[in-house]
């Protein structure tokens, strides 16, 4: 049987043998919204548990709207000018709004970036503002909040404290330590420091296993505490479909609004799974940019596959391993047991620990113990690969082939858009 996943803006084609293919790896189809525009309005003047918008941006000065970076992929072409023309029409001069990149840890974006992600017209009207985690000077300590039975010191960018109505915008997939992307996430790690976002993401590499699409886990809530805080006002979310198109709008109250989303990513992005493969062939879109990003597909595919299988891993990386991380190599290295000892005993304020390459760095290690991984990649180097502990290949067909020599007859299931799939299994398979 012939098929194809995604790879960057081409496909990847391989051939599974008959009888071999155990699933798919499809998504509902979920119908796009008729009404986009009509859609959000409805929901900004009807929101879940906040007042409608215009009231609570009626005779505001400084409206900040935290946006992602070019990482994720909130439709913002096409909320912005709703969203915008909205205020507008209430009384909001363009003087009186302002953006603010929320990238977390990741670099920067450059102008273009941030043209591409909001649109030109937009950008030229608007002043937009980004947070670099790197720039302590432009952090504000608020104390500390809990996730869980872990302390979280609280550092934010000081231009949203200084903000007299915070609106985060964002969009909702299933997230390997968040549960689901949106909401409060925005926040945290969006605007953060590192000791803020190293404390969340060690509170979910602490738990037993991976977190996805497990809505309320210590992470998630330590970053809604911290949302809290700093007095996130207002989310407007959305859900796509698998084709990118949104399916649901979702507005008010950070936690509110953000529940009733996860629950239709959840339908959205789910893939049932009706027993572990013996070989699942991923790609990492549409998370593709580096391996911090599409880690995020061979996190997927750990749940798809059975122990002592093997993951064929495609992930172009075209901007290689990571960005602002530069202890990720040494964390790779480790075993599962020693990450997490480590992450432990570390201090989220040790900025040189880089406690959130060793999160991720925990979640490569679960995979590793669970099965062998042979990448497919144009731009992670033979010692990138070596580090992750993977086999490098120079196509999916190539590395199908070897997987099915060393496990004959293998049961094969396939995760298209792995960066985004949730795998469900059915009742009483057990992992």
């Amino acid at each position: 049987m012939r098929l194809s996943i995604p790879y960057g803006k081409s496909e990847a084609f391989f051939e599974v043998p008959e009888g071999q293919l155990l699933f798919r790896g499809e998504m509902p189809r979920v119908p796009a919204l008729e009404d986009l525009e009509g859609a959000i309005l409805q929901k900004l003047d009807a929101p879940e548990g906040t007042p409608p918008l215009a009231e609570l941006a009626k005779a505001k000065k400084n409206i900040v709207l935290l946006i992602e970076d070019n990482t994720r992929h909130t439709p913002l072409k096409a909320i912005l000018p709703v969203l915008l023309g909205y205020l507008g029409r209430h009384g909001v001069p363009d003087s009186s709004v302002s953006f603010l990149t929320a990238p977390g840890t990741h670099r920067v974006m450059t102008e273009a970036e941030i043209v591409e992600k909001i649109g030109p017209e937009t950008a030229a009207r608007f002043r937009v503002f980004q947070h670099d985690a790197n720039k302590e000077e432009e952090l504000v300590d608020l104390g500390t909040v809990m996730a869980g039975d872990y302390r979280v010191p609280v550092q934010v960018n000081r231009r949203a404290l200084e903000a007299d109505l915070l609106v985060g915008l964002g969009d909702i997939v299933p997230h390997s330590d968040a549960g689901y992307s949106g909401g409060a996430k925005i926040v945290q790690p969006g605007i953060c420091g590192y000791a803020t976002t190293s404390a969340t993401h060690v509170a979910a590499a602490l738990l037993p296993d991976i977190p996805l699409g497990v809505m309320e886990n210590p992470c998630r809530r330590g970053m809604e505490e911290v949302a809290r805080k700093v007095g996130l006002a207002f989310i407007l979310n959305t859900v796509k479909n698998e084709q990118g198109q949104v399916i649901g709008i979702f507005a008010g109250d950070f936690v509110k609004a953000h529940r009733q989303g996860a629950a239709l990513a959840r339908e959205a992005y789910r893939v049932d799974v009706p027993e572990l493969a013996d070989i699942v062939v991923v790609s990492s879109s549409p998370c593709d940019i580096d391996y911090w990003q599409a880690e995020k597909g061979v996190t997927s595919a750990y749940f798809a596959v059975r122990p002592g299988g093997i993951v064929v891993f495609a992930a172009p990386c075209p901007e290689g391993l990571a960005h602002n991380h530069p202890r990720f190599r040494e964390w790779l290295a480790l075993p599962l047991d020693r990450v997490l000892a480590r992450a432990r005993a570390a201090s989220p304020e040790d900025r040189d620990a880089d406690l959130v390459s060793g999160d991720l760095a925990a979640c490569n290690s679960r995979v590793r113990e669970r099965a062998g991984v042979f990448v497919v990649t144009d731009g992670l180097c033979d010692d990138d690969i070596a580090i992750l502990g993977y086999e490098r290949f120079g196509s999916v067909q190539e590395a199908l082939d070897e997987a099915l020599k060393r496990i004959p007859g293998g049961r094969v299931g396939v995760l298209p858009r792995g960066g985004v799939a949730l795998p469900v299994l059915a009742p009483g398979v057990g992992r």
